[in-house]
This record gives C-alpha cells, structure tokens and sequence, in this order.
C-alpha cells in the first residue's frame, strides 16, 4: 500500500478527501439518530464516491498542466517569436539602428 501511495500521484490526495468525507458522513447520521450499521454505510458510501471522485479529479487536473507545460516547452524548442503579447526583440537590429 506504501508503494501505491508513494508511486500513484492523485492517490493519496483522493484517499484522504474520502475518509474525511466517509467520516463526517457517518458521524452526522449517528447524531441524527439513525442506527450505527445504518451510519456505517452510509460513511463507506460516501468514502468510495468520494475517493473516486476526487482521484478522478486529480488526474484531469494533473493531465491538463501536463500538457500545457509540454505546449510550453514545444515553442520554447522552437523559439517562437510571437506568442499573444510577448515581443521579440533581436538585439542586433537594436545596435542598427542607433
């Protein structure tokens, strides 16, 4: 489990989000006065949605500022003068030109 934690990178985060969840959901259903296994249930309901969810998340997230590092690293490869708002500036046509 150590391994999966450690290699998996939405792993741990989507764990956690679901045993807070899972745990705040059964205490709420105990102070409501429903039954304990009733209150259990319900707690690893909404651990397993919770995780998943949040795991799911996690990826999107981690997939998106992945790819938009590697667009980065693309036009920095290239040298791409003109990128929205950026100026190239050459400094050999700046020393013509005085």
């Amino acid at each position: 489990m150590r391994n999966v934690l450690k290699t998996e990178p939405c792993a741990r985060e989507g764990l956690l989000y679901g045993m807070g969840v899972g745990t705040t959901v059964a205490v709420l259903r105990v102070f409501k006065g429903r039954s304990l296994v009733s209150a259990g249930n319900w707690g690893i309901v909404a651990f397993g949605l919770v995780a998943v969810v949040a795991k799911k998340l996690c990826h999107f997230q981690y997939a998106h500022q992945s790819a938009k590092l590697n667009t980065l690293f693309e036009m920095q490869s290239k040298k791409v003068p003109n990128v929205k708002g950026f100026q190239h500036s050459d400094p050999a046509k700046d020393d013509d030109t005085e």
